[in-house]
């Protein structure tokens, strides 16, 4: 019987399921790096480790294929572990942001108008008026608003990763598996 290797959707998806944990864990990180600064560094290290588990990813498709898995395959398999994995980041996400800390968006806005309301130049004392306008017009986007944008963000930045990583993945040797003798007549 003809073994067909599983798709890279399936791939994509088994591998997006362990990504989200781990991009769910860097959003938290990222969240509470304002409260907790050694969160910040926890949150880098994290963001670093990205290009890694793309290619160990990838580069372990390839080598369980026998080294003949198409770059084309491997490049949607790592779009396929950013969109599932984004897709878990965006619930943690909701969740926070809608029932955790639902004034998470306001309190970072208004740090940023301190900020600049800070700074001598007059184009940053526009950009302080402009932030306030926003929130006194009740112009802030919503949690669900900002979610999706990351989705987006994740997905598009994702598949620019995983273009040059199942480059990456494919270099170098892998021991093909040994082929079955043709069946007798």
């Amino acid at each position: 019987m003809n073994h067909m290797p599983p798709s890279p959707y399936r791939r994509g998806a088994a591998q997006g399921m362990f990504f989200g944990i781990y991009l769910s864990i860097l959003f938290l990180a990222s969240v509470y790096s304002v409260s907790y600064p050694l969160m910040g560094l926890v949150g880098m290290l994290l963001v670093l480790g990205v290009p890694f588990y793309i290619y160990r990813c990838l580069r372990a498709t390839f080598v369980a294929d026998g080294g003949l898995t198409p770059f084309s395959s491997l490049w949607m398999q790592g779009i396929m572990v950013f969109l599932c994995g984004a897709l878990i980041q965006g619930v943690v996400a909701v969740i926070y942001l809608k029932w955790v800390d639902p004034t998470f968006i306001i309190t970072q806005l208004r740090t940023v108008i301190s900020f600049y309301d800070g700074m001598p130049s007059p184009e940053a004392k526009e950009m302080a008026k402009v932030l306030s306008n926003m929130i006194e017009a009740n112009l802030v986007p919503s949690a669900a608003s900002m979610v999706v944008e990351m989705i987006f963000l994740s997905v598009f930045s994702g598949s620019l990763l995983s273009l040059l990583m199942s480059a990456l993945a494919r270099i170098g040797r892998v021991k093909r598996p040994p082929t079955a003798p043709p069946p007798m007549p």
